[in-house]
């Protein structure tokens, strides 16, 4: 709704009542102020939409009556000429009462809901109603206020009488509102002027906004500021506020027809994340309307340019109920994980939980994000329940539900002994899985993207004797070089890291000894980076309860730092990973 509507709006929720301008500043009204004035004004309206019509009271109190007639002709002819609405357009008389004998007459009382019609969907550009108005006092001559009202554009408007037209802009009129984005990337810890070139095809609202872009990475909010406002004639613009993304609207901009250049400047605080940004206007032409008739436009992405953002990752951890938690990271070695949320309840019916890589996070979306090959890679999971059968979990960026419904992969899954999720293992984009039988030799069941299709291929034989192993932990790339590792803990507590090799054959290299006394966790997860070093991490948990956090180094002859305490109270999950 735009500016005018919103005063006609104001305006005529005061009729019969002295209006705030006439009180303004003094605390008592002039003799002038208490002189009733009513106007009319030209409006614009949509398709589909239910104008109500009636002057607005510029001062004075109106307790009389008003006449308002509607037709399809300028009401500058003889009384009746043209009276009514264009064809298919229905009048409503709502708290009014329609003249007997009359087309589209109606007298209306000092309040109440006044008369209007419904503009029909379909309804052509351009198409007008033309309106006129007669006030009449209490104990004035009402028949003659429905003929000046009938008439009311032949003579000159007064303050009791007068006419306008409504006429129906449709959304392809309403696109000839154009604005041009000038957006520079902003400087790290510093200012930079953008600006708006905007046709004003017709008088409108301009409304201006900024949001993260789809498909990056967001660490807001950051102290973004918007100032340094310039306009030219014609333009009058408001600042609802300077800080960016922390509200709706930062210009709010009244319009007159012509061509505009609205500049301003943004300034990002020092030591900012990155920020990918987008601007957002809308143009508002309609008196009558929905927000759903604005013009809208985004600008190309820019840059608050700052500090990397590197993805975060997370946890999950599933209760003795059988109700399954996300935590989600913090980028910090000391509390390191956010407050959990709950992901679902029913999970105990699994004994097999596996993520296929670690849990990460998705760039920011303004819309919901459903399983593609985008959503790949960022924690997809396997469940097996107890009849053997394995189901799959999609990921997703959809508001409380991060995964879509389960997909079944197949049964005699119970053969294993363990299911654990492997990342990329061949470096093809898809998301693997290991599997250890009874005697101890790993499969390797290589992803294929399918969303219709068999998830898996055929297994691939990795090797014998990893029976020697009571926890295996992968998907990460613990050394840093773009491949997915593994790393195992024997009986003995001695935990060993397998390099990715980036082949889907031999996806291992020899073994390498981390060290000794792991054998104090019953529960091991390679999560990722935690820290916002870029670089891989650790939690364990040990037998009293407490979580671990192992800072990876990138080193793969030292892959984890000393281990840094999370918390305590973990051992109410029955599994984390």
């Amino acid at each position: 709704m735009n500016h005018a509507a919103r005063r006609i709006a104001a305006l005529s929720a005061a009729t019969g009542i002295l209006t705030v301008a006439a009180l303004a500043n003094s605390g008592t009204a002039t003799a002038e102020d208490s002189v009733l004035r009513l106007t009319a004004h030209d409006q614009i309206a949509a398709p589909g939409t239910s104008p109500r019509l009636e002057p607005d009271v510029e001062s004075g109190i109106a307790d009389g009556k008003t006449v308002i007639a509607f037709s399809t002709k300028p009401l500058t002819g003889p009384a009746g000429d043209g009276a009514g609405v264009p064809k298919g357009f229905t009048t409503q008389a709502n708290d009014c009462t329609e003249v007997a004998g009359l087309v589209a007459v109606y007298v209306c009382g000092p309040s109440g809901l006044r008369p209007g019609f419904a503009v029909p969907a379909g309804t052509a550009d351009m198409t007008t109603v033309h309106w006129g108005f007669a006030y009449v006092p209490r104990g004035g001559d009402l028949a003659a206020g429905i003929e000046t009202a009938r008439t009311a554009g032949a003579t000159p408007a007064d303050a009791t009488h007068g006419s306008a037209k409504v006429v129906v802009n449709t959304a392809a009129h309403a696109a000839l509102n154009t604005v041009a984005f000038d957006v520079p990337d902003i400087p790290s810890g510093g200012t930079v002027r953008q600006q708006l070139r905007v046709h004003a095809n017709e008088a409108g609202e301009l409304t201006l906004r900024f949001r993260p872009a789809d498909g990056y990475l967001w660490r807001g909010p950051d102290d973004i500021r918007i100032g340094g406002l310039t306009t030219g004639p014609g333009a009058t613009c408001t600042q609802p506020s300077t800080a960016l993304l922390a509200t709706m609207v930062n210009l709010d901009c009244r319009l007159e027809p012509g061509d505009h250049t609205i500049g301003y400047e943004l300034t990002t605080p020092s030591g900012a994340y990155m920020a990918k940004l987008v601007a957002l206007t809308t143009y508002d032409i309609y008196d009558f309307g929905t927000q759903y008739t604005d013009v809208r436009q985004t600008s190309a992405p820019f840059t608050a340019v700052g500090k990397p953002v590197l993805p975060r990752h997370g946890l999950l951890a599933r209760d003795t109920t059988g109700t399954l938690f996300q935590y989600d990271g913090t980028g910090k070695a000391i509390s390191a994980f956010q407050n959990r949320h709950q992901v679902g309840t029913g999970w105990q019916t699994y004994n097999t939980l596996t993520e296929l890589s670690p849990l990460m996070e998705f760039p920011f979306s303004f819309a919901d994000v459903k399983p593609s090959a985008t959503t790949r890679g960022h924690g997809d999971l396997v469940a097996r329940d107890a009849a053997g059968t394995l189901w799959y979990y999609d990921r997703q960026n959809v508001d409380t539900k991060p995964y879509a419904p389960r997909v079944k992969i197949g049964t005699g899954w119970n053969t294993y002994d363990r299911i654990d999720g492997a990342g990329d293992l061949d470096r093809d984009g898809y998301m693997d899985l290991l599997a250890r039988d009874k005697t101890g030799v790993l499969w390797l069941y290589k992803g294929t993207g399918s969303f219709t299709g068999a998830r898996f291929k055929t297994r691939v034989k990795i090797g014998n004797g990893w029976g020697a192993y009571n926890q295996l932990a992968g998907g990460s790339d613990i050394t840093g070089d773009g491949r997915a590792d593994l790393v195992a803990r024997d009986k003995a507590g001695v935990l060993w890291l397998y390099r990715g090799t980036g082949s889907g054959t031999a996806p291992y290299a020899t073994r390498t000894k981390i060290g000794a006394g792991w054998n104090a966790y019953n529960q091991l997860v390679t999560t990722g980076d935690l820290t916002d070093d870029g670089k891989a991490d650790a939690v364990a948990r040990d037998t009293a309860g407490i979580l671990w956090l192992y800072q990876g180094t990138g080193n793969a002859a030292a892959p984890f730092a000393t281990r840094t305490k999370v918390g305590t109270g973990w051992n109410t999950y029955n599994r984390i990973f």
